[in-house]
């Protein structure tokens, strides 16, 4: 394998699992109308479109983007300033990475935006920083990952520098080991052999993790090790993990993976500082157990749950979240109050759905069964919701909450006017008062009711809500639901409604989906 091939394959598979856990865009933008264009007007886009490279490096522009994402499968666009001091350092670094890849016809090509040049592309992207770089694959403009420019220093350092270091002598291996919170150690009869040409590739692509090798009997016989193996040994759980050979052949994505998952702790603590580490796992689902520290037969609970988390490794990820130090926030989202600890939800990091153990506690045997269930496929998701209002329906604004929901909203014979809205959300705060006026308007309808859900403290199946307000019209005897996004003043919220939800003047802002 050459080296630049090498270099390739390490530097793909870093942004790759970079990629890992992200959600994927499948929704399919507005249709564009196709008109006809003159040969003039052709030939004037083609010179527009044309791209120019400096050292390798692709220049792109308002007018050349589309092109360079349609032309190559992953493009890493740096976005920078020319007076950036981080942006000097990085550029000739990244313009060697570049030249490499293109030499070696990889299918990852690297690019450039001047962001103050660019000024549609920095909005449209978010750019709040420089340098910036974001990773655009499969021509997907929607949704690029946010790569970590020191990540790819470090990745730069680590092929520059000597590799895995070879251990001739049990004394240099434990050495090695007791340095490094997680160190990874092949163990190979032949350092010319295609497994340890693997190997290197891999040590490449992690460069987050310390590599080293040994073919010395000495160090096998210390460690136990009778056949080629990669061992990760780390300073918590079990102390070490073993990756086999199969017949001498190493597979770099079975490997990558095994060293992915045995570096995380069985359980691990949410903290800011592992936060980066829990939502890059790759690992779609989450078990969170809520405890408080400072109660001693809960936190013998965590332990009890070791041996679940280490069945269910690599399928699911354990994070502990201690409520006497957990911020409110995290709490309301799971729908978990001080009185409910200690208990456990599961989250799909893919759909968003959570799960709650029968009973709601921490009980180890229904949070196995739990656990088994959603990895199945069976589990059914749980909903947050506060208990329902005595006086829900006394004012001619109703009051929705999870548990009233589908009784009010999808009652065949009303139209529902909703409003899902967070307490906190000023844009809600000013439109409460034309809410209310708008209660008022119709409250002597009887097949019209105006509502109103605080979706931070319920949540309705089908139905995610990800700004603040939203507004949704439920019509009578139709299994649809519109989203309005007209303008939020009484003429315009009375003209939707008295159209029957289907304001033509709105129509281009309306979205009409099954639930």
């Amino acid at each position: 394998m050459r080296t630049h091939t090498l270099l390739t394959v390490a530097l793909l598979g870093l942004l790759l699992w970079a990629s890992c856990g992200q959600a994927k865009d499948t929704t399919q933008g507005d249709s564009l109308e196709e008109t006809e264009e003159t040969p003039g007007e052709q030939a004037a886009e083609e010179e527009t479109e044309k791209t120019v490279e400096e050292n390798n490096v692709m220049v792109l522009h308002n007018t050349n983007f589309d092109r360079a994402l349609s032309e190559n499968q992953y493009l890493l666009v740096k976005f920078y300033v020319p007076w950036c001091g981080h942006c000097k350092t990085l550029e000739p670094i990244y313009a060697e990475v570049a030249g490499k890849l293109k030499e070696d016809g990889s299918p990852m090509r690297l690019a450039q935006v001047e962001a103050t040049k660019e000024q549609e592309l920095s909005l449209e992207f978010k750019i709040m920083g420089y340098p910036i770089l974001k990773l655009f694959t499969n021509g997907d403009r929607k949704k690029p990952i946010d790569y970590p420019v020191e990540a790819m220093l470090q990745w730069i350092k680590r092929c520059t520098g000597p590799g895995a270091p070879v251990l001739d002598t049990a004394d240099s291996a434990a050495q090695f080991i007791e340095s490094h919170k997680i160190a990874v150690i092949g163990f190979f009869d032949n350092l010319e052999s295609e497994a340890v040409k693997v190997f290197k590739t891999v040590v490449l692509a992690l460069s987050d993790t310390e590599f080293a090798m040994t073919t010395s009997p000495e160090v096998f016989q210390k460690y136990g090790v009778e056949n080629n193996s990669v061992v990760l040994f780390k300073k918590f759980d079990e102390g070490r993990a073993d990756f086999p050979l199969s017949e001498g052949e190493l597979n770099p994505e079975d490997l990558t993976i095994f060293i992915k998952q045995n570096s995380l702790e069985l359980i691990i603590p949410f903290r800011l500082e592992t936060s980066d580490l829990i939502f890059n796992s790759g690992i779609p689902l989450h078990a969170l157990l809520f405890i408080n520290s400072s109660v001693e037969s809960q936190t013998a609970l965590v332990e009890e749950s070791r041996p679940i988390a280490k069945e269910f490794r690599g399928k699911m990820l354990f994070v502990l979240i201690d409520t006497a130090t957990t911020v409110a926030n995290v709490l309301n989202y799971f729908g978990v109050s001080d009185k409910d600890v200690p208990t456990a939800r599961l989250v799909s990091m893919e759909t968003g759905k959570k799960f709650n153990t029968e009973g709601g506690d921490l009980a180890i045997k229904s949070l196995r069964r739990l656990c088994q269930d959603v990895v199945d496929g069976t589990a059914e998701p749980y909903f947050k919701s506060e208990e329902i209002p005595e006086d829900w329906n006394k004012e001619p604004v109703k009051v929705l909450v999870g548990k009233n929901f589908a009784s009010v909203a999808l009652d065949p014979t009303k139209n529902v006017f909703v409003e899902f809205y967070a307490p906190w959300c000023q844009h809600c705060k000013d439109l409460a008062p034309i809410w209310e006026q708008l209660g008022e308007k119709y409250a002597d309808r009887d097949d019209i009711i105006i509502a109103k859900l605080d979706s931070t403290a319920n949540e309705v199946e089908s139905l995610p809500i990800s700004a603040f307000p939203t507004l949704k019209y439920f019509p009578a005897d139709e299994k649809q639901v519109v989203d309005y996004s007209g303008k939020k003043d009484l003429e315009s919220l009375s003209k939707f409604l008295d159209d029957g939800g289907n304001d033509k003047i709105a129509i281009h802002d309306l979205k009409m989906y099954t639930i």
